[in-house]
Order: structure tokens, then C-alpha cells, then sequence
């Protein structure tokens, strides 16, 4: 019997839905027969990720709005509500990552981290919850490897997705008796626009700690997603997947393809 993931009939929500790997979800999800609604902070970059999206005459909505704002949160999930008649799925994905040593970080960059990386996540459950709390549903959280292993110079984002980390299995636990199971995901290297600069620059190095030797793209974090999301992992919940090539799997991964060359050779 062939595998087959299908979401016709549901409601997929999607926070930092515009672009990056939110955006990669709802092309996916939607390919996927949901009915697919973004936010995003940038009101002219949602429009144009509306455009797109829509075009394949996919289900889709949007509004731009700062998922800190609780009461622009729970409105915008009102509305993909009332327009698609639930939510079954949503995937807190939005996020910011600002670039400071920790005792250089100002104290407006620290408060935007963790109003975006944390408290809109804490917003989200309490809405998700609220959508889904007599139907069941899935509840999706976007940490970081950063979470596992923190870099100097961004130790305040290294926090924030410590923080989701931690909620994934608190929130699993508090909502299980709802139906609703929650997990979280944890990319690898994308490149995206938030790191791409720092990809540029240090390409090889970052490459030499991954199993696979290569990056990830937008797509395998959707995949991943889906599979969380879906019947197939209907057991699974509490869980951070890392979605990330085998990143830090060893000391040494690349040994592993010298040693292919030379059995080659």
C-alpha cells in the first residue's frame, strides 16, 4: 500500500507565512488540498506571496499584522475561521533573529526577539487552542539548531528557540486531553534570507559539519512539516524534529567522504 499524504478538507494557518520556509509550507500544504491562510509582517511581500499562492487557484488568505499583537493574532485566526470553517493545523513559524553578543544586544533588539521567537508562540497556543479545542488539531513550532547548539553572536536568538524547544513539550502534554498534539521543528542550514549572508561567508565551513555536506532547502522543512502534521505521525507528539542534513551528527562527517574517495580511488 503506497504512502500517501492528503490534507483536502483541512485548514492549515501559517505564521511568517510570506516568504522563506513559511512560504515553502503553504506552497506544499496547498499542493496538499489545504486551504492555506499567512501572516506576515511586511503587508507588500504578503500581497505578492497571495498572488503566487493563489494563482494555482489554491484556497488562500492573508493578513499582515505583528504576531506579538494578541488581539491581531486571535482576530486573524477569527477570520481564516469564519472564511474556511476551522483550523486544523497551525504551524507557529515566524521568527527573528538579530545578529549581537549577548552583552551587546540592545535592549529593543532583545525585547523584539522574544516578543517575535517566544511570546507570539505562547499567543499562538492560547489562540490554536481555543480553534481547536472541541475538534482536536495539530499545533506546529519552529526552533532552531540554534536551540541545540548556540553560536557567539546570536545567544539571544539561541534563548528564544531554547524557549519554543521547551513549550513543544510542555504544550504536548497540556493539550493531549484536547486532541490536539503538538511538536516542533528544527531546520538545519537553509538558505534563506535571514542567513544568507552569513552562508556567504563561510560556505565550506558550515558545509564540513553536515553528514549529507550540503544544505538544506526551504522544501525539506515543508516535508517535514507535512509529515508532523499528517495521520502518519498521528502518534508522535512532543518531539523537536531536526530537519538538517545530519548537521553535528559527528565531529567529523566529512571523513566520511574522504574515506569514499579513497575505497574509490
Amino acid at each position: 500500500m503506497s504512502m500517501k499524504i492528503d490534507y483536502t478538507g483541512k485548514t492549515v494557518l501559517i505564521t511568517g507565512g510570506s516568504a522563506g520556509i513559511g512560504y515553502a509550507c503553504a506552497e506544499l500544504f496547498l499542493e496538499l488540498g489545504a486551504a492555506v491562510s499567512i501572516c506576515g509582517t511586511n503587508a507588500a511581500r504578503l500581497e505578492d506571496a497571495l498572488r503566487r499562492l493563489g494563482a494555482s487557484g489554491g484556497r488562500v488568505y492573508g493578513e499582515a499584522l505583528d504576531v506579538a499583537d494578541e488581539k491581531s493574532l486571535r482576530t486573524f485566526a477569527a477570520h481564516t475561521r469564519e472564511r474556511f470553517g476551522g483550523i486544523d493545523v497551525w504551524i507557529s513559524n515566524a521568527g527573528v533573529c538579530e545578529s549581537y553578543s549577548i552583552i551587546d544586544t540592545p535592549e529593543e533588539a532583545y525585547e523584539r526577539s522574544f516578543d517575535t521567537n517566544v511570546k507570539a508562540v505562547y499567543l499562538g497556543a492560547k489562540a490554536a487552542y481555543e480553534v481547536m479545542k472541541d475538534r482536536g488539531g495539530v499545533m506546529l513550532l519552529a526552533s532552531s539548531f540554534a536551540s541545540l547548539i548556540p553560536s557567539v553572536g546570536s545567544g539571544i536568538y539561541a534563548a528564544t528557540k531554547a524557549a519554543v524547544s521547551s513549550m513543544v513539550r510542555s504544550l504536548a502534554a497540556e493539550l493531549a486531553p484536547y486532541g490536539i498534539r503538538v511538536n516542533g521543528y528544527i531546520p538545519g542550514v537553509i538558505e534563506t534570507g535571514m542567513n544568507r549572508e552569513t552562508i556567504a561567508a563561510n560556505r565550506a565551513a558550515m558545509e564540513e559539519v553536515i553528514a549529507l555536506q550540503h544544505f538544506g532547502e526551504t522544501r525539506d522543512i515543508a516535508y517535514g512539516a507535512a509529515f508532523l502534521a499528517s495521520e502518519y505521525a498521528k502518534y508522535i507528539t512532543g518531539i523537536t524534529l531536526e530537519i538538517s542534513g545530519g548537521k553535528f551528527g559527528t565531529q567529523n562527517p566529512k571523513k566520511a567522504w574522504a574515506d569514499k574517495e579513497r575505497r574509490e580511488g
